[in-house]
């Protein structure tokens, strides 16, 4: 009796019981991968969250650091520069057009084809977005003795200025010119610079039957909309390199001052297209609009809503999307609002137009 009594005592789970522990047990960890799936997916979202915010200020300081930049040609006023170095054209972005300082700031609105023919293919354009031009040199002046450092780059186009005196444009693999001479005063040697910015409708035009130019197929058949900038680099040739991923509309808009020039806020604001060819000397104001789209999916809400800068303005709804005010443009993808959006506007002032007015006071 006493050993039955002992076995009894010393047995194990019963099968019932073993089945319930494992049922729990996979609730448990059913649960618990449930809670992992979310944080990840909730970390997933959060960072192409951060990331769009990234691209908005990148794209936002890029832009603006050219449009400060803007006219400056060493102390002088573009319309004194002389030289006509040679550089390398596209299409109609000529030579002439290359190294016009009269106008360091120009914008082009948006259309059905790229604004200046040949220059940009008008598959690597995103219709209906605006494209805007800054020409200046840079803020770091080298002396004009410098001839190994300047020899260097025997192709890059560079500006040789005495302040408030006169400047002349040349090539490195040039003698400094004389004009202004080795005697005047603040005399020194900057880089020229032009950048062109406007959109693209993918980041990597390299799949599909043309590998030179977006199609549907590019980034792994999701086109990814990005800003673009097209710079005369120091070869003499124009070059084009993506920014900002992500960068789904570009508008922008111009600041002009009065007929007098005396005032240094803007009299009202204009489109590229509405400007005259003599009032973009009178623009002391840019003001920047863009939409930047997520690349990350997120099909936890739809992202509707009305999306506007500039003259630009379209609505994402969940069945269709409406646009007015800029000409052709598409949003792409099938399923838009399942991507988070966000638009930034700024107004950036031509510091050195700015400067210009002060100074004729």
């Amino acid at each position: 009796m006493g050993s039955s009594r002992s076995r009894r005592t010393a047995g194990g789970f019963s099968l019932v019981e073993m089945m319930i522990a494992v049922v729990l047990g996979l609730i448990v960890v059913a649960g618990l991968i449930q809670v992992l799936l979310a944080n990840r997916k909730s970390y997933q979202l959060q960072q192409g969250t951060n990331i769009l915010q990234q691209n908005v200020r990148f794209a936002s300081d890029r832009i603006g650091w050219s449009l400060r930049m803007a006219d400056f040609w060493g102390g002088n006023a573009g319309g004194v520069v002389t030289g006509s170095p040679a550089v390398t054209a596209r299409g109609d972005c000529k030579a002439d057009w290359i190294l016009d300082t009269r106008e360091g700031v120009f914008g082009y609105e948006g259309g059905s084809t790229f604004p200046l023919s040949g220059c940009v293919d008008d598959k690597d354009y995103v219709k209906g977005s605006d494209v805007l031009v800054t020409r200046y040199v840079d803020a770091d002046g080298m002396d004009p003795a410098a001839s190994t450092t300047i020899g260097a780059a025997p192709k890059q186009v560079y500006l040789v200025s005495a302040i408030g005196q006169q400047a002349a444009l040349f090539l490195g693999s040039d003698s400094v010119p004389t004009t202004p001479p080795a005697s005047a005063i603040g005399r020194y040697v900057y880089p020229y610079r032009l950048d062109m910015y406007y959109l693209r409708p993918c980041s990597n035009p390299s799949g599909g039957s043309d590998a030179s130019h977006c199609d549907a197929s590019d980034d792994d058949g999701n086109p990814v909309p990005t800003l673009m900038r097209m710079r005369l680099d120091s070869t003499g040739n124009l070059t084009e390199e993506p920014l900002v991923e992500g960068i789904e509309q570009l508008q922008f808009r111009y600041g002009i001052t009065g007929t007098d020039m005396s005032q240094l806020v803007p009299a009202a604001y204009e489109d590229a297209s509405t400007i005259s060819a003599d009032e973009w000397t009178r623009v002391i104001t840019v003001n920047v609009g863009l939409v930047a789209v997520s690349q990350q999916r997120d099909v936890s809400m739809p992202h509707t809503g009305t999306f506007s800068v500039g003259n630009c303005s379209y609505v994402i709804g969940t069945a269709s999307t409406t646009t007015t005010g800029c000409t052709n443009f598409s949003v792409a993808g099938t399923q838009p609002w399942q991507f988070a959006r966000t638009p930034l506007t700024q107004v950036v002032q031509l510091r050195n137009r700015i400067r210009m007015l002060v100074a004729t006071r």
